[in-house]
Order: structure tokens, then C-alpha cells, then sequence
């Protein structure tokens, strides 16, 4: 009977605290403390796989490192040439602004020839040069009376515009 009632106690401990009046004075006082209560147990073998199942065993990483040391290196590969191309391009543009601003330079200074060489008295001088001379008076035919104007008088004013003295402005004088 006394084995009955230490069932009955056991299953009383795990229902509740109930049960410890009927246990002995030796099983009540236990402590509840689970590893203590392990200890205190005869110990039963615990089933264990005998190894791993391979499902669960964790790939290699030496594959996944080197990985990640191929991309790095080809990626300061890539980032090496990328820098390399555009310090070329610098290299190129800087020659090209300096080349631009020669020819800017040669510009300016043929404008100024241009206008030097479209001078009155540049004209002038290059006519006088080819052998030109200045030309007489034009003369001028007044349609309505046919009378003929200009010419002889060495130009004088005959009335038409750029016929009268040079430092006259319509008959005034400058």
C-alpha cells in the first residue's frame, strides 16, 4: 500500500501541492528545484542521435568568403579603371580649353587686321599702292530737263548728296 500512496503523491505533486500531507515527512520536504530533483533521481539514459542528420549541418563558408573577396576585388578593379579613364578625360579637356583659348586669341587678333585692313586710309594707301587714282566728280543726268550736272566742276556741289565739300553735311557747314 505504501507504494499506492507514493503514486498517488506523485501524481498529486503535479496536479498540485495537495497531496504532500499524505507523502512521508522525507518526500515532502524535497526540493523543487528541478536539477536538484535530477540529481536526487537515479539517472535514466537519455536517447540521442548518434550523429547529426545532414539537413541540418551548415554549408562551408570558406566558398561564401572567398566570394565576397572576388567581388570586393573586382570591384575596386572596376572603381581602379573608372578613375583612371576620367582623370585621361581631365587630362583631355584641360588640353582642349587651352587649345580653345589659343584659337580664341587668334581670333581677336584677325578681327582687329580686318578692321585695320577695311580703314578708309587703308584703302586708300593699297589703292595708291595698285597704282589707282582718286576719281573725278561723277556726273549726274536730271531726267525731267536732260541737263547734265556735276563732273567738270572738280567736285563742286552740284546738289546731289556726296557731290559737295567733304566737311559739308546737306549744304552746312560741319
Amino acid at each position: 500500500m505504501s507504494s499506492a500512496i507514493e503514486d498517488k503523491a506523485r501524481r498529486g505533486r503535479t496536479a498540485g501541492h495537495a497531496a504532500t500531507a499524505s507523502v512521508p515527512r522525507s518526500r515532502a520536504h524535497r526540493p523543487r528545484d528541478v536539477s536538484a530533483r535530477r540529481a536526487a533521481t537515479p539517472s535514466r539514459p537519455v536517447p540521442r542521435p548518434a550523429s547529426r542528420p545532414a539537413a541540418t549541418a551548415q554549408p562551408p563558408r570558406m566558398p561564401f568568403v572567398l566570394l565576397v573577396l572576388a567581388l570586393l576585388g573586382g570591384a575596386l578593379v572596376v572603381l581602379l579603371a573608372l578613375r583612371t579613364v576620367l582623370t585621361e578625360d581631365a587630362f583631355e579637356i584641360g588640353e582642349l580649353q587651352r587649345e580653345n583659348r589659343e584659337l580664341s586669341h587668334e581670333q581677336q587678333r584677325l578681327q582687329e587686321l580686318v578692321v585695320q585692313a577695311e580703314s578708309p586710309d587703308a584703302l586708300a594707301r593699297q589703292a595708291e599702292e595698285l597704282g589707282m587714282v582718286p576719281g573725278e566728280a561723277p556726273q549726274f543726268i536730271d531726267t525731267r530737263t536732260g541737263e547734265v550736272r556735276g563732273g567738270d566742276e572738280g567736285g563742286a556741289d552740284s546738289g546731289l548728296p556726296g557731290t559737295g565739300d567733304p566737311g559739308e553735311v546737306d549744304g552746312e557747314a560741319r
